[in-house]
C-alpha cells in the first residue's frame, strides 16, 4: 500500500508552532507578557498640602541673669573673692519660695595690664548666676537686692516655661490639624472630589518663642535700689501640619 505524504505548507508550520507556544503561556501564566498593575501606586488623586494653628499667651516664667567678676594679684585671691560674692547672692535668696537658682560658667584668665595706662597685670575670675521664677513679684524685689552684692544684671527675660509651651504647642496642633482638614475639603469641592483617606501627616513647631529682654529697664531702676519693672507680652506659639491627602470621584 502507498502511503500519500501531504507537507504542511510553511506559513501553516508557523501557525501550529505559535498555537503551542500561547497554549505553554496559559498554562505558565509567568512565562506570558501581561503585566499586573502596580500595587504601589495610590488608587486616587494625591494632594499634598499643609497649614498652621498659632495661639497667643503671656509667658509665665521670668529669668534674672547676673554676673559677677573679683580681680586680685594671685588666682587664689581672685577666685575666693568671687566665691565670696556669689556665696552672699545665694544668701540673699534665702527662703524665697518658687526661685530656681542656677550657677553658670565659671572662668579665670591672666590680664597682662597695659603700661601706657598704667593698669598693672592682674587675674580676674568671673561666674554667672541665673534666678528664675514663675511670678515676677517673687524674683523683682530680689534683683536689686543682688545688685547690691555687687552683682551686675546682665538680662532680665520674660519666657514661656517647659510645660506651658508644650500645652500651647499641642492647642496650636490642633488648631493646624483642623485648618488642613478644612483645606482639604475645600480643595476637594472644588475638583469635585472627596476626600477618601489621609496618606500621611507630618507635625512640627514653628517659631519657638524667644525671651522677651527687659534689660534697659532693669538697669534704669537699679539706680535707686528700686525694683525693676518687668512687663509681660503675648508670645506666639506655631504649629505646622504638613499632609498627603488621597481623593477620589
Amino acid at each position: 500500500m502507498t502511503r500519500l505524504h501531504f507537507p504542511f505548507p510553511a506559513r501553516t508550520r508557523h501557525r501550529i508552532a505559535l498555537c503551542g507556544l500561547l497554549a505553554v503561556a496559559g498554562l505558565h501564566p509567568a512565562a506570558g507578557m501581561a503585566q499586573t498593575p502596580d500595587s504601589t501606586r495610590p488608587d486616587g488623586t494625591e494632594l499634598e498640602l499643609s497649614a498652621t494653628g498659632t495661639v497667643q499667651a503671656p509667658p509665665d516664667e521670668l529669668t534674672a541673669t547676673f554676673v559677677a567678676e573679683a580681680q586680685a594679684d594671685t588666682a587664689a585671691a581672685a577666685q575666693a573673692q568671687l566665691n565670696a560674692l556669689i556665696s552672699a547672692a545665694i544668701a540673699t535668696t534665702a527662703h524665697t519660695d518658687g526661685l530656681e537658682i542656677n550657677a553658670e560658667s565659671y572662668f579665670v584668665h591672666h590680664d597682662e595690664g597695659d603700661v601706657h595706662q598704667n593698669r598693672k597685670p592682674r587675674w580676674v575670675a568671673r561666674q554667672g548666676l541665673r534666678l528664675t521664677a514663675a511670678d515676677g513679684k517673687v524674683l523683682l524685689p530680689l534683683v536689686g537686692r543682688i545688685q547690691a552684692e555687687n552683682l551686675a544684671l546682665t538680662r532680665l527675660d520674660w519666657s514661656l516655661s517647659r510645660a506651658r509651651r508644650a500645652e500651647l504647642t499641642r492647642k496650636a496642633e490642633t488648631l493646624a490639624l483642623e485648618d488642613m482638614q478644612a483645606r482639604a475639603q475645600a480643595a476637594a469641592a472644588t475638583l469635585r472630589l472627596r476626600v477618601v483617606s489621609i496618606r500621611s501627616v507630618a507635625l512640627e513647631e514653628q517659631n519657638f518663642p524667644r525671651p522677651m529682654p527687659m534689660m534697659m529697664m532693669a538697669r534704669m531702676a537699679s539706680a535707686d535700689g528700686a525694683a525693676p519693672e518687668a512687663p509681660t507680652g503675648q508670645q506666639d506659639v506655631t504649629a505646622m501640619a504638613r499632609a498627603t491627602v488621597i481623593l477620589k470621584p
